[in-house]
């Protein structure tokens, strides 16, 4: 998930150095180095229920089937990796929601957009995304696109560029962290874990936390940019019908939202679901591209032009 110059609205967290990449084709998809998706000791990765014991319940064989969080993340996050629900080209994660104002639940806006990013296999326990973002704001009654709110301007939501590591946890988790962003987040932020546990059979829910207490540059205006923040992904691991059932994620939000709300209150709820390609995101949204940011139908194509965007802007 930026209005364009502090709303936050994807993973951030504290930085780890770099290191050599490769391909995204070169993933080691076998490779099961972190703890399944059954239940264990682990507080991170524990499961209500354990796919063996859902069988079981449902007088079915037991399943012997070893699920990799991370190799599922990369996959259904990014498109890494080889099979069904892979996309080496990058996906679009594409959806809406509303603007809130606090207590009183008034929608001040209407909220849409979409993130596109692919990934690159770092190594096994270390994956790199690269993406780009861009949101709309709308008026909630007529659904035109908002210049302003009570006579200040509103922009869109628009990152040109992201990249973003994750790393395999001991303890079944996956830790992530922003290295380079529009927002100047790298090592600024406290680790958080991306968490998950089975729902069912073939139900996988994963849970990402942002929480962001940063200073502002003075330069930028001064204070301090505070907000909370909750992704809640879920996929079929399997990635069976992955057409008619497509990843889906939920995002609600509480924090300063210029010029609505700067108090640190206003509530936004997003949801939506994975596409594989622009040409299946909704007309409205490829006309704004088209018109105003040609850029935004493909990633970054490495790690040089994520860098550059992220800090310099095309905009």
């Amino acid at each position: 998930m930026i209005i364009s110059t502090l709303l936050v609205v994807l993973f951030v967290g504290e930085c780890n150095a770099f290191t050599p990449s490769t391909a995204v084709h070169e993933v080691h998809t076998s490779t099961q180095t972190s703890k399944s998706y059954t239940y264990g000791d682990s507080q991170y990765a524990n499961c209500s229920i354990t796919p063996q014991e859902q069988q079981q319940q449902s007088l079915l064989q037991p399943t012997t089937e070893v699920v990799d969080p991370f190799e599922i993340w990369g996959k259904m996050r990014l498109g890494l990796g080889s099979g069904p629900g892979s996309n080496a080209e990058g996906v679009f994660w594409v959806g809406g929601g509303s603007l809130y104002e606090p207590l009183t639940g008034e929608i001040l806006a209407t909220f849409e957009g979409y993130d596109i990013g692919k990934g690159i296999q770092i190594n096994d326990n270390h994956i790199r995304q690269l993406s780009r973002k861009i949101f709309w704001f709308r008026d909630p009654i007529t659904g035109d696109i908002m210049k302003e709110y009570n006579g200040q301007p509103v922009k869109p939501i628009v990152y040109d560029s992201q990249m973003i590591d994750y790393h395999r946890g001991e303890d079944g988790s996956i830790t992530y962290s922003v290295e380079a962003s529009l927002r100047l987040l790298k090592g600024a932020l406290p680790k958080m874990k991306i968490t998950s546990q089975f729902a069912g059979l073939h139900q996988m829910m994963i849970n990402i936390p942002v929480f962001l207490d940063v200073p502002i540059p003075e330069d930028r205006g001064g204070g301090r940019y505070q907000a909370w923040e909750f992704y809640d992904y879920n996929v079929d691991p399997s990635f069976e019908n992955h057409a008619d059932r497509p990843p889906t994620a939920v995002w609600c939000r509480q924090g300063s939202v210029p010029p609505f709300n700067m108090d640190s209150k206003s509530v936004l709820r997003f949801s939506g679901h994975r596409v594989d390609s622009y040409d299946e995101l909704p007309e409205r949204m490829r006309i704004e591209v088209e018109r105003e940011y040609p850029h935004f139908t493909t990633t970054p194509k490495d790690e040089e032009e994520a860098i550059d965007q992220a800090y310099s802007g095309k905009r």
